[in-house]
């Protein structure tokens, strides 16, 4: 694992910044969506952004969120470090965090009406996520590991204007227990991408 993801792994908290184009606001189009990673002290980690050219423009519109995308994961420094794969789901969305290829741990949607997740690390099952619908302005995702609460993942309210004018999110990852893995914490960072692409993307 590269020494940047293992420095952004082992904070105590990571929020995730969902950065918009102003252009695709005022036309309307669904943009291929743009993150920056930050420590709780506002320090920037990295970049991450959804790949696919015109190809993935066009399925962007046709598609909203059930669409396949590949989130590229940036250092600092510019080179890659990660990547997120979400394959095309109508329902029951999923996606698997990868390294260098490798599949590392994968997060799937397991109800219809309940937003619940099981999440494995590799190919072990790690993680189940149970977060309420009835939930305004500040959602909570509980993840919880053989019965413990050991990490929390968190949509901020951003205020009413942005809402209604932007699709912009803020997340971000707590977490509780100081003994998960590397392997663990990248996977809860996979996570997040999906629970945004699955409960807060253009339907």
């Amino acid at each position: 694992m590269d020494q940047q993801l293992q420095s952004i792994l082992m904070q105590q908290a990571i929020v995730v910044n969902q950065e918009v184009e102003l252009s695709g606001v005022l036309v309307g189009f669904d943009s291929a969506n743009k993150y920056s990673l930050h420590a709780p002290n506002g320090q920037k980690l990295a970049q991450s952004a959804e790949t696919g050219g015109v190809g993935g423009f066009f399925l962007r519109q046709i598609f909203r969120n059930s669409r396949a995308a590949d989130v590229k994961l940036f250092g600092m420094n510019g080179a890659e470090i990660a990547e997120m794969r979400k394959p095309f789901r109508f329902i029951f969305a999923e996606i698997a965090a990868t390294i260098g290829g490798q599949e590392i741990g994968r997060a799937k949607r397991l109800s219809w009406i309940g937003r619940n997740y099981g999440i494995s690390v590799m190919g072990v099952p790690t993680f189940t996520i149970s977060s309420s619908l009835f939930q305004w302005k500040n959602f909570r995702f509980n993840v919880m590991k053989g019965g413990v609460h050991v990490a929390t993942i968190m949509k901020r309210y951003e205020g009413a204007l942005k809402m209604i004018f932007t699709q912009a999110d803020t997340f971000t990852i707590e977490f509780h227990d100081s003994s998960l893995s590397l392997e663990e914490r990248f996977t809860l960072l996979g996570t997040t991408y999906l629970i945004d692409f699955d409960c807060f993307e253009q339907r």
